[in-house]
């Protein structure tokens, strides 16, 4: 009984830290995050940058805000997603025909971005 009780404390602690590193990322950054966590629940994952750029669009747009306007500015948040732990990359080569890409997944639980962004959405209104 007191060890469900720790465990379910426990699991509380880490995903408050997770919504607090979340609230930390810029807002492109947390609408990318929201976008890969929305093509998660969609199955749609691994996912490349291409793919994640046009829900990143309908995402920035449904909050009344201006998206990255290049691909190139995506990866380079995707880049920065992935080295602080949010994202998983595979790198991807097709060799001469399709070349070298990255596809990306989350690496933390998909319902933890959307809630914590709706929260951050009804803040801000």
């Amino acid at each position: 009984m007191i060890d469900d009780h720790i465990e379910r404390l426990r699991t509380l602690v880490q995903r408050g830290r997770l919504q607090n590193k979340i609230r930390d990322q810029t807002e492109h950054a947390q609408y990318i995050l929201e976008a890969i966590a929305t093509l998660a629940k969609e199955g749609e994952l691994p996912a490349r940058s291409k793919e994640i750029q046009t829900v990143y669009e309908t995402v920035a747009d449904a909050h009344g805000a201006s998206p990255l306007t290049t691909l190139k500015s995506v990866q380079d948040r995707l880049s920065d997603l992935h080295m602080l732990g949010f994202l998983i990359r595979h790198e991807q080569n097709q060799g001469r025909s399709g070349g070298q890409y990255y596809e990306y997944e989350l690496d933390l639980d998909p319902n933890i971005v959307v809630q914590t962004r709706k929260k951050i959405a009804e803040q801000t209104r």
